[in-house]
């Protein structure tokens, strides 16, 4: 089925009409609903709701309930789960776990106020202190601001107020910015099934986020990892799992960001997000060669248990799946970062062919409108202006570790533009 947004998006922007029967109903409406599950099927068992992005996850726990899958293979409805604010409280007071300092600021002299509190202050570079300024709910870093001063902290303000809620109704709109204090360490993503309270992480992954084109957070790659006992790892995992609990997410997958910080012996992990959907990237061919499994066949294990055999879940059996995951080579995705901004002129085949030709890069793909000249590219500020990807994997962490940053380098030179300045770059 589709959510409000989707079905709302395909309709209302793209002009489409023939996916309109596979919206759900309005789950407000309690006769509407009836009406709804009474064209399902007599004979189907359902077992469980699967969510795969942001913008259905407020209906994928309303329509569970209304099937009558909650409590016992559904979590039900919590306004925490996709409220960050609400998310990082719930995980401090009922989960006991370290957090950032945060508020939810309606004015921008609210905002001032706090980010004072924080060290922050007229001028960039008078405090060592830095602020980030996000939406209550929003997707892959979108709206994501560091603010080093208070002039760009009201910019972002300014930005993010009144800005449209993803994935909610088009009409709502940011009454409110949330405001935490940053976080320094590395970010990691726990890529995580539950199965009724029983918590495993069927990825980890290791985040290389840069500061790039006047944008603080840009993705260069997402590298997988282990978590070893006693790592910096095993700790991620614990607390996120500790997270979920205190959120009472206790069935199907989530994609969980954190903070780490190592110092004085101890790890501190804080938390960023946690997301009750799959990783929306393809990591299935990954995590397959490196892990030796997917979260999804995981997910099939955990709802269906016996009752799918080998066809329904490839043959993963939930009870030999262990609770943290041991990587038997190294792999990461790396997301093309573009450097320019203008109308496409030539295509640097020549660096395709040699990103391609790299010892490491299973797969790459550049997405096809990048490829046709004359079309418009935009400078990488997030997931949505990349340019592509690769898939790259090896037992040798030397030749990866040089592949990749041959990858970072040569993603610079992939395509030459005209733009309204220079008419060339």
């Amino acid at each position: 089925v589709l959510s409000d947004f989707f079905a709302r998006y395909l309709n209302e922007v793209e002009g489409h009409t023939d996916h309109l029967s596979s919206r759900l109903p309005d789950l407000e409406k309690e006769e509407e609903v009836e009406a709804w599950k009474s064209l399902l099927p007599s004979s189907l068992d359902i077992c469980g709701i699967y969510c795969e992005s942001d913008s259905g996850l407020e209906n994928a726990e309303k329509l569970g309930v209304a099937l009558g899958l909650y409590p016992h293979c559904h979590d039900g409805v919590n306004k925490a789960r996709r409220d960050k604010f609400l998310m990082n409280q719930i995980v401090s007071e009922k989960g006991g776990l370290d957090v950032v300092k945060q508020k939810k600021c309606q004015t921008l002299e609210e905002a001032e106020d706090f980010a004072r509190g924080l060290g922050l202050g007229e001028e960039e570079g008078g405090e060592t202190t830095l602020v980030v300024a996000k939406p209550l709910r929003g997707v892959a870093s979108d709206d994501v601001h560091l603010c080093s001063d208070l002039p760009s902290l009201r910019k972002a303000f300014t930005k993010i107020h009144h800005s449209h809620i993803f994935g909610s109704s088009i009409a709502a709109r940011h009454e409110q910015v949330l405001l935490q204090e940053f976080a320094t360490g590395v970010e990691y993503a726990a890529d995580v099934v539950c199965r009724d309270g029983e918590r495993k992480v069927a990825a980890l992954w290791r985040y290389d986020k840069r500061a790039v084109n006047g944008a603080p957070f840009v993705y260069f790659s997402t590298r997988l990892v282990s978590a070893e006992k006693g790592s910096v790892e095993e700790a991620v995992c614990n607390y996120v799992f500790s997270a979920l609990d205190a959120l009472g997410v206790r069935w199907g997958l989530s994609h969980v960001e954190v903070i780490a910080e190592e110092g004085e012996g101890k790890t501190r992990v804080r938390l960023v997000e946690v997301n009750c959907r799959q990783h929306n990237t393809d990591f299935l061919p990954l995590t397959n060669a490196c892990v030796g499994y997917n979260a999804l066949d995981m997910v099939l294990a955990a709802h269906l248990g016996d009752k799918g055999g080998d066809d329904i879940s490839q043959g993963v059996e939930w009870e030999t799946i262990p609770a943290l995951p041991t990587t038997r080579a190294a792999g990461a995705i790396v997301h093309f970062v573009s450097h320019v901004a203008g109308t496409i002129r030539n295509i640097r085949y020549d660096v395709l062919e040699e990103m391609n030709s790299l010892p490491s890069v299973m797969d790459m793909l550049v997405y096809p409108q990048f490829l046709e000249v004359g079309n418009e590219i935009h400078k990488t500020v997030d997931i949505r202006t990349d340019t592509g990807w690769a898939h790259i994997l090896n037992d040798d962490i030397e030749e990866i570790t040089r592949d990749y940053e041959r990858l970072v380098t040569l993603m610079a030179d992939m395509f030459e533009v005209e733009d309204d300045n220079t008419n060339s770059a």
